[in-house]
Order: structure tokens, then sequence, then C-alpha cells
């Protein structure tokens, strides 16, 4: 192939692939003191949908499969007379976890679902999920960039099932909400000796659901 043949074949494909790249090019002359040539370039941001929840130990914006456990130890002479008996354990320490929501596709939906009503091993002798009480305040230290405040939590309940749904509203679609959530037991009721719930047994263990439609 002659040269003039081989260069021009190449300076075509040259040209399909800076037109493919979305850019151009502008060739100019003259006897005029300035020249000007202007090639324009069009750039693309694609950002994906994202949504991320944690509640307890986690990770930012990555899966941590730990899960922490709330423990309440009701003392011999207190048993059911009303009086709450407060948590250990949680990330927090004292039956306190953090919570945090991020997402920007829209409000987001905030639920708790359990399977059903705590029992020591005795499907019969059961503590309902209304027996749980649990109180919204700010985390002692601001992450950047969320915003940093009560987080109501979505009522257990009593019985099993999802619970009831709050709405974290979105801003420009935005959500960036952390706060804490602290656990207690009212021990409003006389029940049975035992060990009531647990790691993932007797029904102790409660999921939440995040949902960004």
């Amino acid at each position: 192939m002659r040269t003039w043949a081989r260069l021009a074949l190449l300076a075509g494909l040259a040209a399909a692939a800076l037109g493919s790249a979305h850019a151009e090019s502008q060739f100019v002359s003259g006897a005029s003191a300035t020249l000007t040539a202007q090639a324009k370039l069009d750039l693309v941001v694609t950002i994906p949908r994202i949504l991320y929840l944690r509640v307890g130990t986690g990770t930012e914006y990555a899966n941590n499969g730990t899960v922490d456990m709330i423990n309440f130890a009701v003392p011999a002479a207190s048993v059911g007379n009303g009086t709450a008996v407060a948590g250990t354990g949680g990330d927090l320490g004292n039956g306190a976890v953090t919570v945090r929501v991020m997402g920007n596709g829209g409000d987001i939906t905030l639920n708790s679902s359990t399977t059903g009503p705590l029992n020591n091993g005795t499907a019969s002798q059961q503590i309902g999920w209304n027996q749980i009480n649990v109180a919204s305040a700010a985390l002692p230290n601001t992450t950047a960039n969320f915003n940093n405040g009560s987080i109501t939590h979505p009522s257990f309940n009593a019985t099993g099932g999802a619970g009831s749904s709050v709405l974290l509203p979105a801003t420009n679609k935005m959500v960036r909400q952390e706060g804490k959530w602290t656990y207690s037991y009212a021990n409003n009721n006389v029940v049975a000796a035992g060990t009531y719930g647990g790691a993932g047994v007797n029904n102790g263990r409660v999921t939440y659901t995040a949902t960004m439609p």
C-alpha cells in the first residue's frame, strides 16, 4: 500500500475514534493577526442510587455482619414492679446503639420487624415487644456531612411482624441522618423465670429495614 493511502486510512480511523468520544477539532488559517480555534468536549457524570443503614456496629458505606446484643438483667426484688431496667451492650454501651441512614434517591421509610414475642424456649411463656422501650437522641459527636439528631424509632409490633414505619424526608433527594437509640425493658409484668430472646433464637432478634422508592 502506498504511503499516502496508508496515511489516509489511519487518518480515517483516527477521525472515527474521535467522533465516538464526542470531541471535535477546528482548523483555521489566514493573514489576520489573531486566529482562534475552538474544540468542544462533552462530559457525563453518572451517580448510582445508593442506600445505607447502620444500627449498632457498622462500617461506613460497606457491609458489616456484626449483630450487637442488648442485655437486660432484672433484679430479683424488682420483677414486674414497673421500674424500667436499663440495658447493657450495644456499640455505644449502656444499651445504646448508633443509627445512621443515608440515601440519594428521595424519602426513606424506616421500619422494624420481629418474628413474634420473646420467649424463653417455651412458646407459651412470652414477653411482648411492647415491653421494650427505645429512647431517641442525638449522638455525642456529629459525623461530617450528616444531620445529627433524634431519629424516631419505628414502634415494635407487640406480637411480632412489621412495626409502625417512620418517614425520613429527603432534601434535594438526599437523606443523611444519624442519631442514637437507647433500649430499656419496661418490666411491667411478672413472667416465668428464664432467658427470653437471644442471638437469633427465641424471637429475640429485630430486623430494621430502610426503603427508598
